[in-house]
């Protein structure tokens, strides 16, 4: 998940929330000030409720990126590199970059959030009484960060890959078995089990508590869905170990002028029925242009606007070297959801690597009969999905 507002760098890991924690602290900071402050502390103000209210609410994220950077320093200290921390509608998401190499070490990476977690709600329910006698209000934020973060433990504890009991899970069944793959799908298959179970509770609950039962769908949701795009990657990711970016990338791949028009543009594009093209110059790449970025120029403006005027800068944009290994790659297609990359040496264009070129090895590895069982599947699935689509 990308972060559609970038807050900043922490040991190299890209802090920032999306969108939809925005609509989180909105509806928490309501139901603070409205709901739990005034049950428990009847007789202030309503600017004091809602003041607290949103303080407990900044404050609570806060403990929840606490809780993702234990993951995250955890992650690197065991060699496993850390690409970025998002807050969002369900929590926190800290995206590694890569999985643990060994049980050992999935298991400190899963238990070092928890752990952080469970020190912030106990030094605050500590304080809670102290800070009372000097302020109330302050104290009300105090007890509610140690309750509401030892929930956040409870919740977490629950064994439903990828919540961090499950990640413990998949760690001790990982050095039983001695098969990651394994052990994911067990662990994934009991979060999409207990997914599924949130979300016939929900069903049961909206018709006494609409919002609850709403919110305990989506929460189900989120977590058979999680669980099985988890194993999903561990297996493609698998597959494509040892295998260089230079080995399928084009060499080729066509290109186009940073001084072409946009009608110029869009006559290559159905020429080459593509949706994207490098943007070269003096055999430099300086940037990628895509049908996107046709669609937002009015139609008018077709005919004078140029290339230049509405690509993606060279300095913007991810690239790769034909020795990195595609597995990495794939990884960073997946984070920032792009469909090619531009493979270059300097600024120097050698090709292009997109995901067509991706699906194209897993069906020739599937006609030779050299795709394992747990990707056929998969691909199989993706292949219908497509087709539905």
């Amino acid at each position: 998940m990308e972060a559609s507002i970038r807050l900043g760098r922490l040991r190299g890991i890209e802090i920032g929330v999306h969108y939809s924690w925005l609509l989180v602290f909105a509806l928490l900071t309501y139901s603070l000030a409205v709901g739990v402050f005034p049950s428990w502390y009847p007789g202030w103000s309503s600017g004091t409720y809602w003041a607290v209210g949103a303080l407990a609410s900044v404050l609570l994220f806060a403990s929840v990126l606490a809780h993702e950077l234990g993951h995250s320093l955890v992650a690197q200290s065991r060699g496993v590199p850390v690409i970025s921390i998002v807050l969002f509608i369900f929590g926190g998401v800290a995206q590694l970059a890569d999985e643990a190499r060994r049980a050992r070490d999935e298991f400190l990476i899963a238990v070092a959030g928890p752990l952080v977690s469970v020190a912030i709600g106990i030094v605050s329910l500590g304080l809670w009484p102290i800070v009372e006698d000097i302020s109330q209000p302050l104290g009300a934020i105090f007890e509610y960060l140690g309750w509401a973060n030892l929930i956040l433990v409870a919740f977490n504890s629950i064994p439903a890959y990828p919540l961090d009991g499950g990640r413990v899970l998949r760690a001790l069944l990982w050095g039983t078995l001695g098969n990651v793959l394994r052990a994911t799908r067990i662990a994934a298959g009991i979060g999409v089990a207990i997914g599924f179970l949130f979300m016939a509770g929900g069903l049961f609950l909206v018709f006494r508590s609409p919002l609850s039962g709403i919110w305990l769908i989506a929460l189900g949701w989120f977590l058979q869905n999680a669980a099985q795009q988890s194993y999903q990657q561990l297996v493609i990711r698998r597959l494509f170990e040892g295998v260089h970016v230079g080995q399928l990338m084009d060499p080729d791949p066509p290109t186009i002028r940073p001084d072409a028009t946009i009608d110029e543009l869009v006559d290559a594009l159905l020429a080459y029925n593509v949706r994207s093209f490098p943007v070269v110059e003096d055999g430099r790449l300086v940037g990628i242009v895509t049908l996107t970025d046709v669609r937002h120029a009015p139609r008018e403006q077709w005919p004078i606007r140029r290339v230049r005027d509405l690509m993606t800068p060279r300095e913007r944009l991810i690239t790769a070297k034909p020795e990195d290994d595609l597995e990495r790659i794939l990884r960073l297609m997946a984070t920032h959801e792009i469909h090619q990359i531009p493979i270059v040496d300097d600024s120097r264009l050698l090709g292009l690597l997109t995901r067509n070129a991706l699906l194209r090895f897993l069906q020739l590895r599937q006609e030779l009969g050299r795709l394992p069982d747990e990707v056929a599947v998969l691909y199989a699935q993706r292949q219908r999905e497509r087709r539905a689509s």
